[in-house]
């Protein structure tokens, strides 16, 4: 896949949060990444730790609804 030029991509996956995988240290990206993350709070909270293990975080937003909340996260390369 040719990712070259100002074109946005975007891809959507379903997640299993557990602690079995949590990464250890930076993992590079090769720019800024947005992420919208959606689903129960324990598992979103899960899902937000495993990527602030690994990127630098921001959090552009969120809402919060009876039983699920969504958030908006611009991940970048987290520095060493």
């Amino acid at each position: 896949m040719d990712l070259s030029g100002d074109q946005s991509v975007a891809w959507t996956a379903e997640f299993d949060p557990t602690r079995e995988f949590v990464p250890t240290g930076p993992t590079s990206l090769r720019g800024e990444l947005k992420a919208t993350l959606q689903g129960g709070y324990v598992d979103v909270d899960r899902l937000c730790e495993a990527l602030d293990a690994a990127f630098t975080v921001d959090e552009q937003g969120r809402a919060s609804g009876d039983q699920e909340k969504e958030v908006d996260l611009q991940l970048r390369t987290k520095r060493r």
